[in-house]
């Protein structure tokens, strides 16, 4: 479907999702001066949380003059148009942790809406919480992921629990040097699992479960 161009709802648009368009083009054409992970899988419920180690090579973070990480995460969830103001009735919370007893890093901005599930977070990979420990630091960091109600379902509903999740991390150096992850990435070998996305040979969707009224 082609995307709307009215001038009427021009605004609006901007005003709302303001995301563009979607494309495969990074994909098809790597960019050299950054590195990109992709990532995906399933929450099985409330108390379930992720852990993904994601490659962050110290090499690369001392040669870099501003080092960043940009994290989108993107999620599915079951939706109630009732609920004002909401609207998704589950919101995915993602956590950057250098190991996995430090405290999670502070993003540099929170760009999401509550209504959307989707969420982009940009991090400064040179600050470090205060009770991190240099001597702790290894070539990967940790990406914890869980969810949480936020609202109801609609009524005539059941949903299960599982929530599919994925998210996109980029690392680039925003400095003058501009210096390129490839190098210290490729040599890393956990990256060497990595040099493939995981495609399932079918994807199966979870059954809504209707309410018989008694």
């Amino acid at each position: 479907m082609e995307p709307v161009t009215s001038p009427a709802v021009k605004a609006l648009a901007e005003l709302t999702l303001g995301r563009g368009t979607a494309s495969a083009e990074r994909l098809a054409k790597p960019s050299a001066a950054t590195g990109v992970m992709i990532w995906q899988g399933v929450l099985e419920d409330e108390k379930d949380i992720a852990t993904i180690k994601v490659p962050i090579p110290r090499d690369w973070l001392r040669a870099a003059g501003q080092p960043r990480l940009r994290l989108v995460v993107a999620w599915d969830p079951p939706v109630n148009a009732a609920v004002i103001d909401l609207w998704a009735t589950r919101k995915v919370s993602p956590k950057l942790k250098r190991s996995p007893n430090c405290r999670s890093q502070s993003s540099m901005r929170d760009a999401h809406a509550e209504t959307y599930p989707i969420l982009e977070r940009r991090y400064d990979l040179t600050k470090r919480p205060n009770d991190s420990d240099p001597s702790e630091d290894e070539d990967f960091w940790l990406v914890e992921l869980s969810y949480e109600q936020i609202a109801e379902y609609y009524p005539a509903m059941v949903f299960p629990p599982q929530q599919r999740v994925a998210f996109a991390a980029e690392i680039i150096d925003e400095g003058d040097a501009r210096v390129s992850p490839q190098l210290h990435l490729q040599s890393l070998p956990i990256t060497l699992s990595m040099t493939r996305l995981s495609v399932p040979p079918a994807l199966s969707r979870m059954p809504v479960v209707l309410r018989v009224p008694s």
